[in-house]
């Protein structure tokens, strides 16, 4: 099972057992094969209509219409909110508590996902579907796509399956999936596990980590190198003539792992991809073990080159995943006391 997030110019698979879905009103073509039961779908099914709220399937129209308007998820997602922030909210569900749920979303995921294997013992994955609510029409929800994650990894993995459903792709929605994973793996707070996705990954899967890898050690030296001015800024001004001096920093792949909650492979792998790393520069002294394995974990950054990749990409300095749009326990720390801080004044002033 690998992650994925296919593009919309995918191709076909050769054989598919359903060719196209009808997903609410929306029709569009399958890309590989699903397991459903030949018993309720046949090999060669044309049109599967889906339900847009709780992926429950039919061949028959009549009762696919007959069951959306009963469907009790019509309102709301199964599950927990975890995040809401700019009408996107991530839902989390656990597979056990919802197993049709669980199975049937499988199923459909499975029809655009090549490496992905559907098992119905769901009971073990935590799934978070991603939703859209337009805020002119706040009763009216859309799923856009899900990531799952074991509950118990030995791998210490973060994320099992990504899928944006292929109407809502290109949209950087993968993006925020991912960044959510990473944020509720509880790397940046409270020095939680490090770990990162299911591998081997697709050819999909790979390319779309490798850019939110490169994108988000990029965007730690933005951050970085914009504290970094403002420090300078504030404890002298520049001379006349003077010129900014690009810097080179020394440290390890595991430093940047731990301020970027990555694993030591996934931030080689972005390091290459930016183009930004040259071997550190060797001592002249005679080197002795402990030099020669220091120097084995160790890269020269060049952050001239990673601000002119991030500048090329447009990188933003704004992490796409925002702190405050997650709720209850992943809610930020400051947040929490703040609102607890908050809620003990109220209380003091009600009683005075």
């Amino acid at each position: 099972m690998a992650p994925s997030e296919p593009s919309s110019h995918a191709k076909p698979a050769i054989k598919r057992n359903v060719k196209h879905v009808v997903l609410g009103d929306l029709l569009f073509q399958t890309w590989y094969q699903s397991i459903y039961p030949e018993e309720l779908v046949s090999k060669d099914t044309d049109r599967l209509y889906v339900c847009r709220w709780c992926f429950r399937y039919s061949c028959d129209v009549a009762a696919y219409t007959k069951h959306t308007r009963l469907c009790p998820h019509r309102t709301s997602p199964p599950g927990t909110k975890v995040y809401d922030y700019g009408g996107y909210a991530v839902w989390e569900l656990d597979g056990e508590d919802n197993k049709l749920y669980g199975q049937n979303l499988s199923l459909f995921a499975k029809l655009f996902l090549d490496h992905k294997s559907v098992f119905f013992d769901v009971a073990s994955f935590l799934y978070y579907l991603l939703t859209f609510t337009d805020p002119n029409d706040p009763d009216n929800y859309y799923i856009l796509g899900y990531f799952s994650k074991e509950k118990l990894s030995w791998d210490a993995n973060n994320l099992a399956c990504i899928l944006v459903f292929p109407p809502y792709q290109h949209k950087q929605l993968g993006k925020l999936l991912m960044g959510v994973s990473y944020k509720l793996s509880g790397w940046e707070q409270d020095k939680g596990l490090i770990g990162g996705p299911e591998k081997p990954l697709s050819e999909m899967g790979r390319k779309s980590y490798s850019r939110f890898w490169e994108e988000r050690i990029a965007r730690y030296f933005l951050v970085q190198s914009a504290n970094a001015e403002k420090t300078d800024e504030q404890t002298q001004k520049p001379t006349k003539g003077s010129r900014t001096r690009t810097t080179q920093e020394i440290m390890t792949v595991q430093d940047i792992g731990l301020a970027t909650g990555m694993l030591t492979e996934d931030v080689i792998t972005a390091l290459k991809g930016l183009g930004a790393v040259e071997p550190a520069t060797p001592s002249k002294r005679r080197k002795t073990t402990q030099d020669i394995a220091a120097e084995s974990e160790t890269v020269t950054i060049r952050k001239s080159s990673v601000l002119e990749w991030a500048k090329t990409r447009r990188v933003a300095l704004r992490d796409p995943v925002c702190d405050e749009g997650f709720l209850g326990k992943w809610a930020p720390r400051s947040h929490s006391e703040s609102s607890v801080a908050d809620s003990e004044e109220e209380s003091e002033e009600d009683s005075g």
